[in-house]
């Protein structure tokens, strides 16, 4: 026999401490099979049961390797499953560890050393083929797959099973197939859940296996899916009590919003999920995910150092940019080491931006053709769009400008198979934002070029392709993120021939997406709300069915020819699209007469302006009185600015294409454009009307919408009275009928209002449009849609954008006017959506709506709504005019007139006192009279 000194332990000690060299620990450890006994039997079966449970715990990986050999030398007294258990346990070991090679080749021993149809066998392969998936070698795993799987649901394990499955799914995503990648985890996610507690072993945690859903999900660009797969997982996580896993589901769901284009929403998530990281001891995870956006990542010793610091010299130093790109090919070199195929793509990507912003555009055209192409393999559509974007930017720099409008075509097929197969307009929403900057492009090369093609058929002369001023105006439409459109879609639809259980599910539908915006706005769960929307969506389908109708609504662009058809003499219709260069301006006539035209100013100039006005204007209406005469000439300068700029060139494309002076603008802004007082356009073409559009298409649209006006009209009065004048906006001989300030009230009354007027006070709410509302009483019972938390108990109650979108339904309304503060601004939207209190209502059915750009002044609104409801009384009269009549009468009423009209003489010290623009342009006319 062996003696006390050949002890397992006591070789393996002296091993790891350096006093034995492995080759001769393994030749002790085997041993003269001559001196084996029944007790040495014994006695090294229990020192081989210790050494396994040594390896479960061994911290490194040489560590685990040098164990297993001595195990492996050990059990050779033994038969040869022994060995393989060994063999099979230092592998799981040394995968735990991160650490597949060696792991692979153990198990290669191991599978050859067990028997195939085993259940330990099994495990072997099954390890094996997940070290295959770890290396990379894809054409081995994909060749010993079906075997693993079909053994694995002979013998009935889903432990097994799942995790060959999983593996499967991570490989064929990988290789770029999404689709069936999505198909294969969420098999792999239903065995797993199979599994019993006590059975799992090693096998990775429920919440892992939704994490590797929600990465597949979206790379498929199903990105529903992802967020409410992630919050499962974050649910999942919790409930094992593992804090910063469920940290890392949070971090994912704010990486999700920045593909998708949201990136301060992203961010503040992110933010949110690294505090929860370093709550949960993990300050490592906090410091990597708040360093992709700090700017000090000084610690060159940190995991994920280059790549971070890389990433902050490009976005917040550009002129250093060249220091980036040796960093970025050391990622690179790091991405293709640790076989990360994505870490890869990005890495080559911000190494295109970099060549880009250090003046070498060749060299960074190569590094982007490049990412799309890894991109491209790995089947991300929206990587594919984001990176074909920044490569049209380079090809446009180059001039090579056919180049960078094929790409654009092949970004924008991709992203818009994307926002088709997004089920909520939130996320439609969110994929348009990706989609923006590749129709920027596209707007910005179509408005600088006009193409000629040589014909098909090689005969002599020239074909050319369609106007510019025709495809902008398609492309204005494709560049919106069209949820309006659909809006307005449904209800020419429902006007069709409206069933009432038609009508009851598209409004469930509707307050359902009001829900999911309201949610993913103010970073709540999304599973709910998501699940809600599709019960909507499939209730709706029935009911449609029901009365044997098809509700097809889509989004495609408006033909100009319609757009002409919709126009009456002496209108134009006038598009404006924001792209970061400039602003292009697209008019026509109903005589098909276009023009278009670039007017140079770029996105960060119009971002000061816009603030310098909205400051200026509330500066002005807040004014102490000895600055009084100070802020009046800051706000009229801010606005001269407009006037001399953007307002002067749109006249001057409106003259080029109308021969005579236009009786009516239409003006469909976009982006931030729409926070414009384009009234002030009346100014410079003989004091034309002037109506503001959420998009071209939304003109043949709400023109087509029947109303004769004559049902009752009624008003609606401040609750808090605290507007003195809100009484003088209507003249009693009208008749408006009042509607109590309440939810149920005006939900009961408003549906069969010919005209509808609000005088209360308006909030507008920018981190969550949907929450913008007007002010009403309070409600014994809250509405998920209405007035936040906080707002309700400070006693303010509101009627709000998501309740009038979800709840309300306005067949007969001709107009609605909104006289209250801040009731006609939009969010400031990449997609350019109009979410707004006038977009609502446009959505529920009104033809009409007036609205305000600021906070309105309590009596210049009274005189000006006065005179307003006076001219729009009768039916030859439009509103449009009706409001252009009352500016001019506020701007010329004389201080005399109005403190008698009023009954106060509580009126700015000028004569006449309201005729400065925060006075005349706050209110704006939305529709088509």
């Amino acid at each position: 026999m062996a003696g006390e000194d050949d002890g397992m332990v006591l070789v393996v000690r002296d091993v790891l401490e350096g006093r034995l060299s492995l080759p001769e620990a393994q030749q002790r450890l085997r041993g003269d099979p001559a001196d084996y006994d029944q007790f040495f039997h014994e006695a090294r079966r229990q020192e081989l049961m210790e050494l396994m449970d040594r390896i479960r715990a061994v911290s490194t990986a040489l560590h685990a390797v040098t164990m297993t050999e001595l195990g492996v030398a050990a059990a050779g007294m033994f038969p040869a499953e022994t060995r393989g258990y060994v063999l099979t346990e230092g592998a799981q070991r040394l995968l735990v560890l991160d650490d597949p090679a060696p792991a692979f080749d153990f198990l290669e021993r191991a599978v050859s050393a067990l028997e195939a149809d085993g259940p330990v066998g099994l495990m072997a392969r099954r390890l094996r083929l997940h070290s295959l998936a770890l290396l990379g070698r894809h054409e081995e795993f994909r060749r010993d797959c079906p075997s693993v799987v079909a053994e694995a649901e002979r013998l009935g394990s889903p432990v097994d099973l799942s995790m060959a499955l999983l593996n499967q799914a991570e490989v064929t995503a990988e290789s770029g197939d999404a689709r069936t990648a999505l198909d294969t985890v969420r098999t792999a996610r239903r065995v797993r859940g199979t599994v019993q507690p006590h059975h799992e072993g090693l096998l990775y945690c429920t919440a892992t296996f939704a994490y590797q859903h929600a990465l597949i999900a979206r790379q498929a660009g199903l990105f529903e899916e992802t967020l409410e797969v992630l919050e499962e997982a974050r649910s999942l996580a919790f409930s094992m009590g593992d804090a910063a896993l469920a940290a890392r589901m949070l971090r994912e769901s704010g990486r999700t919003w920045e593909f998708l284009g949201e990136r301060e929403r992203g961010a503040r998530t992110v933010e949110r999920a690294a505090a929860e990281a370093g709550r949960a001891g993990r300050h490592d995870w906090a410091a990597e995910w708040r360093g992709e956006s700090a700017d000090a990542v000084d610690d060159r010793n940190e995991e994920g150092w280059t790549w971070r610091r890389a990433s902050v010299i490009i976005r917040r130093q550009p002129e250093h940019a060249a220091e980036a790109v040796a960093l970025l090919r050391m990622c690179i070199a790091e991405a293709r080491r640790l076989r990360q195929p994505g870490y890869e793509a990005d890495a080559r990507h911000a190494l295109g931006i970099a060549h880009d912003l250090s003046g070498s555009p060749a060299q960074a055209e190569v590094a982007l053709r490049t990412a799309v192409l890894a991109v491209e393999r790995g089947g991300d559509a929206l990587r594919v769009v984001r990176f074909r974007i920044d490569l049209v930017r380079n090809l446009i720099q180059q001039t090579k400008v056919h180049q960078a409008l094929a790409e654009l075509a092949r970004a924008i097929e991709v992203g818009e198979g994307l926002r088709a197969r997004a089920a909520t307009i939130e996320l439609r929403q969110s994929v348009a934002v990706a989609l923006a900057e590749a129709y920027d492009a596209e707007v910005l090369v179509t408005a600088l070029l006009h193409q000629v093609d040589e014909p098909a058929d090689g005969s002599t002369g020239t074909a050319q392709a369609p106007s510019r001023p025709h495809s902008l105006l398609a492309l204005g439409q494709r560049a919106r993120a069209a949820t309006m459109i659909e809006a307005l879609r449904v209800g020419e639809a429902l006007e069709a021939g409206a069933d009432q259980g038609l009508v009851s599910a598209v409004l469930r539908l509707r307050a359902a997406e009001a829900a999911l915006q309201l949610a993913a706005a103010e970073f709540r769960g999304l599973t709910q709300p998501i699940a809600a929307r599709e019960r909507a969506a499939g209730e709706l389908e029935r009911a449609a069915a029901d009365v044997g109708r098809t509700l097809r609504v889509n989004a495609d662009p408006v033909r100009s020819e319609a757009l002409t058809g919709a126009l009456a003499p002496g209108e134009v219709l006038v598009d404006l699209l924001a792209v970061p260069e400039a602003v292009t301006i697209t008019c026509l006539t109903g005589d098909g007469n276009t023009t278009s035209r670039l007017f140079t100013w770029g996105a960060r100039a119009r971002r000061r302006a816009l603030v310098r006005l909205q400051r200026a204007r509330r500066e002005y209406l807040n004014a102490h009185p000895d600055d009084l005469l100070e802020t009046r000439a800051q706000a009229e300068e801010s606005v001269s600015r407009l006037d001399e700029g953007l307002f002067a060139a749109i006249a001057g494309a409106v003259g080029e294409v109308s021969s005579t002076s236009p009786v009516r603008l239409f003006v469909s802004p976009e982006n931030e454009l729409f926070h414009l007082p384009y009234w002030r356009l009346a100014r410079m073409l003989a004091d034309c009307a002037v109506s503001v559009l959420p998009t071209p298409c939304a003109l043949p649209l709400l023109r087509a919408r029947y109303r004769d006006g004559r049902r009752p009209w009624i008003s609606v009065s401040d609750p808090s009275r605290t507007l003195r004048h809100t009484a003088r906006d209507i003249p009693e001989a009208l008749g408006y009928q009042p509607c109590p300030p309440e939810t149920e009230a005006l939900l009961a009354a408003l549906p069969g209002a010919g005209r509808i007027h609000f005088a209360c006070h308006g909030h507008f709410d920018p981190v969550s449009a949907y929450r913008s509302g007007l002010e009403i009483a309070p409600s014994p019972v809250p509405d998920p849609l209405g007035a936040r938390e906080e707002q309700r108990r400070a006693g303010i109650e509101l009627f709000t954008a998501a309740q009038i979108t979800g709840r309300l339904l306005l067949p007969h309304c001709t107009l609605v006017v909104l006289s209250a503060c801040d009731s006609g601004l939009p969010r400031h939207h990449a997609a350019s959506e109009f979410t707004s209190l006038p977009g609502a209502f446009l959505t529920a059915g009104a033809r009409n709506v007036i609205a305000s750009l600021w906070p309105a002044h309590d009596a210049a609104a009274a005189l000006l709504m006065n005179t307003f409801h006076a001219e729009a009384a009768t039916s030859q009269t439009a509103f449009s005019a009706a409001l252009a009549t009352a500016r001019q009468r506020l701007a010329s009423i004389s201080r005399a007139e109005a403190a008698t009209l009023l009954g106060t003489e509580d009126l700015p010290p000028f004569d006449p006192p309201f005729a400065d623009s925060v006075y005349t342009d706050c209110f704006q006319h939305y529709g088509v009279d």
